[in-house]
C-alpha cells in the first residue's frame, strides 16, 4: 500500500477528514494513487490488489456507507471491465474515480438549492455537530433574501457545533451558541430543526452525530419540524437485509482524561433518529419523507 494511502487512512481515523463527503473523496482519491503506483501485470492483479485498499478503507470509518458505496462503485467497474487491457482498466479505474468526485459535488448543490429555496422567508433554524451541506444551504437561503438565524449546538466531545457558529456568523447571520444541554430550553424560539446526515438505513432511520436523536424528540415534544440534509449516497443497502449500522466509539479520553476504578466512560460518536422522528429528508432529488427517501433510492437500484 502506498504511503499516501496509509497517510489518508490515518487522517479519516483520527478525524483529520470530517464529513462524509470529505471521507468519500478522500478515499476515492487513495484509491487513484494505488492504481497510478500499482505494479500488477493484468486486469485481475489489478483488481485483487485494489479489492485490499478498498476492504482496508471501508473498515476505518464504519458509520460511513457513502465512502463505502463510493470505492465500491470503483471495484464493480474494474470487476465487469476485467477483461480489458491491465493498462486501459487503470486509466477507466481513475476516470471513474474523477466522476465520482465530479457527481458528488453536483449532487450537493442540487441539494443545497431545493433546500434554501423550501426553508421559510423568515426562520430561526437550530443546528447540531456540523454539516457543510446544512451551512450551505442557510448561506444560500439568506443569499436569496431570506431572513435566516441560527441556534448551534456545541456538540461535545469535540465541539463541531463552534465551527458551524463561527462558519455562520462570518457570513453575516446571526448565530446564538448553545451547550447541548440547553437544546429543550432553547427549542420552543425555533422554527425547525436541519441537520446533516451520515447515514441513512433501509427503515428510513437517521444515524447522525450522536446528540441528534435528542434534538429529534425534543423539536417533536415542541411540535417543531426536523429535517436531515442527505445525499442518496449516504443510504446504507447492507440494512435491507438486517445488517444493523454500526456505532462507533471513539476514545474515552475525548470526555475526560481521567482513570478511576468503577468509573467506565462511553463515547459513541453517533445515534439513531427513529424515521419517524424526521419530517423529510432533503436531497439532490428533492424533498421526501424517510419512507419515500428509500423507495425512491431503492426503485433505482441504487446505481451509483
Amino acid at each position: 500500500m502506498e504511503e499516501k494511502t496509509k497517510k489518508i487512512i490515518r487522517s479519516i481515523k483520527e478525524l483529520r477528514v470530517q464529513g462524509a463527503r470529505n471521507v468519500a473523496r478522500a478515499g476515492l482519491k487513495a484509491l487513484m494513487y494505488e492504481i497510478e503506483s500499482s505494479k500488477a501485470r493484468t486486469s485481475n492483479e489489478l483488481i485483487r490488489e485494489i479489492s485490499k485498499t478498498i476492504d482496508a478503507l471501508g473498515k476505518v470509518r464504519p458509520t460511513e456507507p457513502m465512502l463505502r458505496n463510493t470505492i465500491r462503485g470503483v471495484l464493480e467497474y474494474g470487476i465487469k471491465n476485467r477483461r480489458k487491457e491491465r493498462r486501459l482498466l487503470a486509466s477507466e479505474m481513475i476516470e471513474y474515480c474523477k466522476k465520482t468526485i465530479v457527481m458528488m459535488e453536483e449532487s450537493v448543490e442540487k441539494l443545497k438549492e431545493y433546500g434554501a429555496r423550501y426553508l421559510p422567508e423568515r426562520a430561526t433554524i437550530m443546528t447540531h455537530c456540523h454539516s457543510s451541506t446544512v451551512t450551505g444551504i442557510i448561506k444560500k437561503a439568506v443569499r436569496m433574501g431570506k431572513e435566516i438565524d441560527v441556534i448551534a449546538c456545541e456538540t461535545r466531545p469535540r465541539y463541531q457545533g463552534r465551527i458551524t457558529a463561527k462558519e455562520l456568523a462570518e457570513e453575516g447571520i446571526e448565530v446564538t451558541f448553545i451547550v447541548d444541554g440547553a437544546m429543550n430550553y432553547f427549542a420552543k424560539k425555533a422554527d425547525l430543526a436541519l441537520v446533516g446526515a451520515d447515514a441513512i438505513t433501509a427503515a428510513g432511520d437517521l444515524i447522525n452525530k450522536v446528540g441528534t436523536s435528542t434534538l429529534a424528540h425534543i423539536m417533536r415534544a415542541h411540535d417543531k419540524s426536523f429535517f436531515s440534509a442527505a445525499e442518496t449516497l449516504k443510504y446504507d443497502p447492507l440494512t435491507k437485509y438486517g445488517e444493523r449500522e454500526q456505532i462507533e466509539e471513539r476514545d474515552p479520553a475525548e470526555v475526560w482524561k481521567v482513570k478511576m476504578k468503577n468509573l467506565r466512560i462511553r463515547n459513541p460518536a453517533f445515534d439513531v433518529t427513529a424515521a419517524k422522528y424526521i419530517n423529510a429528508y432533503i436531497t439532490e432529488r428533492g424533498i421526501v419523507p424517510p419512507q419515500a427517501f428509500v423507495s425512491m433510492v431503492e426503485g433505482e437500484k441504487f446505481k451509483i
